[in-house]
């Protein structure tokens, strides 16, 4: 958002909480704490939300507000593989499913094909061996360092098991291991130390 975008976003909330008071210098602060690093269009939608919700609104409750839209978007979709050739390039590999998470939580459209090969064309079998019967690149991604977690502790190569040793329900890999593959970040949710993937946060 840019800082003219942020003038008129303050005076969209404006509309829709009358009642709320804004000061001329709200654009500007609000701009500099956050409104920087946010899509308009996911502020707007993010506002419209709240407006149903409650009598009030503030900046912070717009920035998580924000988060949680661009989460669910990627909920809604696998996250693409990325293509066969960077199977053997971290770095690329990390860089191509961080692009891949940005643009899911964008709201960009990825054709099926993609999302079920990454390129559009079955792997080879070279590639289907390198990355095991695990066909999600989020843990993939992850396994390629050991998990933190204490009652876990996956080696490298190895998938997040819970407390039972169990494999993780709903989840690639434990917070810290994610964090450390470089695939998401701290960040404070609500009060709570999360890790957040790359690409979901504004």
């Amino acid at each position: 958002m840019t800082p003219t975008e942020a003038v008129r976003f303050v005076r969209h909330v404006g509309r829709l909480w009358p009642q709320q008071r804004l000061e001329d210098g709200t654009p500007d602060a609000w701009y500099a704490a956050a409104l920087k690093d946010i899509n308009p269009d996911d502020a707007a939608e993010a506002v419209d939300r709240l407006v149903k919700l409650h009598p009030f609104t503030s900046l912070a409750e717009i920035v998580s507000e924000v988060r949680r839209i661009r989460e669910e978007r990627i909920a809604r979709h696998p996250v693409p593989t990325p293509p066969a050739e960077l199977a053997d390039n971290a770095h690329a590999y990390k860089a191509r499913l961080a692009a891949s998470i940005e643009r899911l939580a964008n709201g960009a459209h990825i054709p099926r094909a993609a999302i079920a090969t990454g390129t559009g064309a079955p792997p080879t079998p070279e590639y289907t061996q390198a990355r095991g019967a695990d066909r999600d690149p989020l843990r993939v991604a992850a396994n390629q360092v050991p998990c933190p977690w204490q009652p876990c502790r996956a080696a490298v190569g190895q998938s997040c098991v819970n407390a039972a040793g169990r494999r993780l329900p709903g989840a690639p890999a434990h917070e810290g291991r994610l964090v450390d593959a470089g695939l998401a970040e701290w960040r404070d949710v609500n009060g709570v130390r999360r890790a957040v993937l790359l690409g979901a946060t504004p």
